[in-house]
């Protein structure tokens, strides 16, 4: 029926009730809890703080998100959106063409019948363009949205010192009210983020950033769900989902009023496992010939893990992001399809210095180094119940591991180590069976020779 509904007057024929943002995201909720379908599927762990961040919002009070960098706050803000925008697939998001505010039809139609007597005005301008009408109402338009995009039910505001209230708020034109004189005309407001996110998401990164003006910004909207732009005597009803985030180091700097109208959530690091989902699908995002072995893509984790307690460093999953995609560039490079030992640990060194300020770097490197295990008692430690010394002296005596000659080994041998190690291999890595032999042999090249000194531009 929605997609027939083309101007208000046919909202008027074929009534619906109005439908907010937060009886939105609580549908789609339901709707999917009850089909026992994942919330947020690419955000792994934090179960308690994925449920208590949709409880806040559909209770009508906005969140604050807080937490270190990484930790999947502007993720979470993100899947918000997809949340909404999985429902508008199946019931499109109707709205009042040139309004502002991108109002529900169904509040002019409850203004049209009821009059002032309404529970919530509409715009002035759509109560300007309700009464040029003069009850014909196929003049007012009515538009269908699938999707949520910038500016249209969903805005950004990007902690910085140099955002202006009026950017959040929007302002009156003056010059185009001098040209077309009618205060109410579309053309002479142009709205802020408050009005660009109404019937969907306000997203507002790093809020502790924002000069103490631009928070006052957002306090009526906040609390009255209205907004008066700059330089007007009129206000604007607004429908938004408001999601902020923090890191703990700027927490101090929300104000008070600011902070009062929100509900903190705290985000806390995720667990070894959950990172390492993280980081593969991040890696699954851009898919070049090369493959980083399982137990390299943990050492990289644990290793920023193992650092993480430095001050001097912000050692979130990004760090173990960074690391896994600097290694598999350090692959490319050598033309190879298989992160080497080498490459991974160029990756690990690289991403953890990356964080670290000029005059610390020397002491960082050295922290790394001794947080760094030796490759031989790693891979021996974590490939259970295979003695890879022993693979080595019986199927590589002179040194060399090559695939295709460890393949031609096990096909000929009968549950011997190389066949445990090639079982454990099957179980634990994620490549495709008929590469399987280049792991294998990654991992016995890495065994048997290490990473010897001066290989990678001197380090240890």
């Amino acid at each position: 029926m929605d997609n027939a509904l083309k101007t208000l007057a046919d909202c008027i024929e074929n009534p619906r009730p109005l439908r907010t943002s937060r009886d939105c995201l609580t549908g789609i909720v339901r709707s999917k809890a009850a089909s026992g379908e994942e919330l947020f599927p690419d955000i792994f762990g934090l179960d308690h703080e994925k449920r208590r961040c949709l409880e806040i919002l559909a209770g009508g009070r906005g969140v604050l998100l807080t937490g270190e960098y990484g930790v999947a706050k502007t993720d979470l803000a993100r899947h918000i959106v997809d949340l909404l925008n999985e429902l508008f697939v199946r019931e499109p998001l109707l709205y009042v063409e040139r309004c502002p505010v991108q109002e529900d039809p169904a509040l002019l139609v409850d203004y049209i019948v009821k009059g002032e007597g309404c529970g919530v005005l509409p715009c002035p301008i759509c109560r300007k363009m309700i009464a040029d009408a003069e009850g014909d109402y196929t003049t007012i338009g009515v538009g269908t949205r699938h999707h949520l995009v910038e500016g249209a039910g969903f805005s950004r505001v990007q902690g910085g010192g140099d955002v202006l209230p009026e950017e959040i708020i929007g302002t009156y034109n003056l010059l185009k009210l001098s040209e077309i004189g009618d205060p109410f005309d579309p053309r002479v407001f142009e709205p802020g983020k408050i009005g660009q996110a109404s019937r969907g998401v306000l997203f507002v990164d790093e809020i502790g950033k924002l000069p103490e003006t631009a928070q006052h910004a957002l306090i009526q909207a906040a609390q009255e769900y209205i907004v008066t732009p700059s330089k007007s005597r009129e206000t604007f009803p607004v429908d938004f989902l408001l999601v902020a985030t923090t890191n703990p180091v700027d927490e101090e700097y929300i104000c008070g009023a600011v902070r009062d109208r929100l509900v903190s959530l705290s985000i806390p690091l995720v667990s070894f496992d959950d990172e390492l989902h993280i980081v593969r699908k991040e890696l699954g995002r851009i898919q070049p010939a090369v493959y980083l072995p399982e137990l390299y893509l943990s050492l990289a984790v644990a290793t920023v893990r193992a650092l993480r307690s430095d001050e001097r460093l912000e050692l979130g999953p990004r760090a173990s992001i960074n690391a896994a995609f600097i290694a598999r560039s350090s692959a490319l490079f050598e033309g190879r399809s298989m992160v080497s030992f080498c490459n991974i640990k160029e990756g690990i060194f690289t991403a953890i210095l990356g964080k670290a300020l000029y005059e610390d770097k020397q002491d960082v490197e050295r922290a790394v180094q001794d947080a760094f295990p030796s490759i031989g008692p790693y891979l021996q430690k974590h490939i259970e119940g295979v003695d890879l010394e022993r693979i080595l002296r019986k199927y590589c005596g002179d040194g060399e591991v090559n695939a295709q000659t460890l393949k031609e080994h096990i096909a000929g041998s009968d549950n011997d180590e190389l066949s445990r190690f090639a079982g454990w291999a099957y179980h634990n890595e994620t490549i495709h069976k008929f590469r399987m032999y280049e792991v294998l042999a990654e991992y016995l090249s890495a065994y048997h020779r290490g990473c010897p000194s001066g290989e990678l531009h001197g380090r240890p």
